[in-house]
C-alpha cells in the first residue's frame, strides 16, 4: 500500500476556492486500539463551511501548514486493525463521526485512522454514501429528542426546517418515540415528503401563520416540544409556539434572544436547551455513547424504522462544489461525497 492518499485539503480561511486536491501522506495506526479505515464516502455538513469561514463556535485558531482536512463522519471499509483491538477486523464495514477540524483529520481523504470506540458497523441496509451521512445528524438529533429534552410518548413535537439534515430525522426519531409531529417547511414538495416520513401537520411557513397552524394542531397553547434546527429567524419565534411546560432545544447556534414577550412565555414556564454533539470530544465516556447511539441507529435503520434521504453525491475532488451547493440551499436532507480509490 502507497503511504501516499488522495485528500481535499483545507489550505487557508475562505471560500470554496481553498479546498484544494493534494496528495499527502496516509495516516497510519499508532495505538493498539486504532483502526485504519479505507473511507469510502463522507457527508457534507453546514460546519464544514462554518470551520473554512472561521465562523462561531470555533474562531480562535489558525491553519495549520499542512492545512486542514475536513469531514466530521464518514464510512467505509476496516482495511487494518491495532495489536488490541477487539470490536473489528480487516473487511468489516463501518461508519463514525470523528475529526474534520484542526489538529484531527476528518474524512475529505481516502483513508483514516480512528479509534475503535468511536466507530460503529454501518447499516447493512444502507449504501455506503447513505451511511456516510447519517452519523452527525443521527447523534445530535438523538441527543437533543431524547437526551436534552426527553420527549414522551403523546407529546406534540414541531421540527423547525423539517427537510433538513437534521430535521428529516427529527421527524422520525419523534415518530418513532410515539409524539405527535408537526413540522415547518418551505414547498409542497417538501410538504409531501415531510408526510411521508410520517409528519402529521405539515406547515408551509411561507404561506400560513405558524403559531395559528401550530395551536389549532395542538388543541393548546403551543407544541410540548420545538426541534429547532434552523437558527437565527425561528428561535426566537418558537418561544411564542411554547405550550405551558413546553421545551425548546436548539441545535442550530441562534446569535438572538427574545426581548419582547418574555414575561409571558416565563409565566409558562418553558424550558430552553441547546444540543452540540461536539461537547464529547474530550470525554471519552461521552463519546463512547455516542458510538452506542450509532449502534441503536443501524439496527433501526435495517428495521426499516428509519431512512436517510440523501439528495445527492459528488467525487471527493468535487468538493467545493458540494460545499456551494449545500450553502446555496438546494440540498433536501443530506449531500455525500464518494471517494474512489
Amino acid at each position: 500500500m502507497s503511504d501516499k492518499m488522495n485528500a481535499v485539503v483545507m489550505t487557508a480561511v475562505g471560500g470554496p476556492e481553498v479546498l484544494q486536491w493534494r496528495s499527502v501522506a496516509r495516516p497510519h495506526i499508532s495505538h493498539p486500539r486504532e483502526i485504519l479505515v479505507r473511507v469510502m464516502a463522507t457527508g457534507v455538513n453546514p460546519a464544514d463551511l462554518r470551520i473554512r469561514k472561521r465562523l462561531p463556535p470555533m474562531t480562535d485558531w489558525e491553519v495549520p501548514a499542512e492545512g486542514i482536512i475536513l469531514g466530521l463522519e464518514g464510512s467505509g471499509v476496516v482495511e487494518a486493525v491495532g495489536a488490541e483491538v477487539s470490536r473489528f477486523r480487516p473487511g468489516d464495514e463501518v461508519y463514525y463521526a470523528d475529526g474534520g477540524y484542526i489538529n484531527v483529520q476528518g474524512s475529505y481523504a481516502q483513508f483514516k485512522v480512528l479509534d475503535e470506540r468511536y466507530v460503529a458497523r454501518k447499516p447493512r441496509s444502507l449504501s455506503f454514501a447513505q451511511a456516510a451521512v447519517l452519523p452527525v445528524v443521527a447523534i445530535t438529533t438523538w441527543e437533543a429528542l431524547y437526551d436534552r429534552v426527553g420527549l414522551k410518548s403523546g407529546e406534540s413535537l414541531l421540527v423547525q426546517g423539517g427537510l433538513g439534515g437534521l430535521g428529516h430525522i427529527g421527524i422520525q426519531l419523534g415518530v418513532l418515540r410515539g409524539a405527535r409531529v408537526a413540522v415547518t417547511v418551505s414547498t409542497p414538495a417538501k410538504a409531501a415528503l415531510a408526510r411521508k416520513l410520517g409528519a402529521e401537520c405539515v406547515i408551509l411557513y411561507k404561506d400560513e401563520d405558524v403559531g395559528t397552524a401550530v395551536r389549532a394542531w395542538s388543541g393548546k397553547d403551543g407544541a410540548d416540544v420545538i426541534y429547532d434546527t434552523v437558527g437565527d429567524g425561528v428561535f426566537v419565534p418558537s418561544f411564542d409556539l411554547l405550550a405551558t411546560y413546553g421545551r425548546l432545544v436548539s441545535a442550530a447556534y441562534p446569535t438572538a434572544w427574545p426581548r419582547e414577550g418574555i414575561f409571558s412565555t416565563a409565566l409558562k414556564n418553558v424550558s430552553v436547551t441547546f444540543e452540540a454533539m461536539g461537547h464529547a470530544l474530550a470525554h471519552p465516556g461521552l463519546r463512547a455513547e455516542q458510538t452506542r447511539i450509532l449502534e441503536a441507529v443501524a439496527k433501526t435503520v435495517d428495521e426499516g424504522k428509519l431512512q436517510v434521504l440523501l439528495d445527492r453525491s459528488y467525487p471527493l475532488a468535487d468538493a467545493a462544489k458540494a460545499q456551494d451547493a449545500l450553502e446555496r440551499g438546494e440540498i433536501i436532507g443530506r449531500l455525500a461525497l464518494e471517494i474512489a480509490h
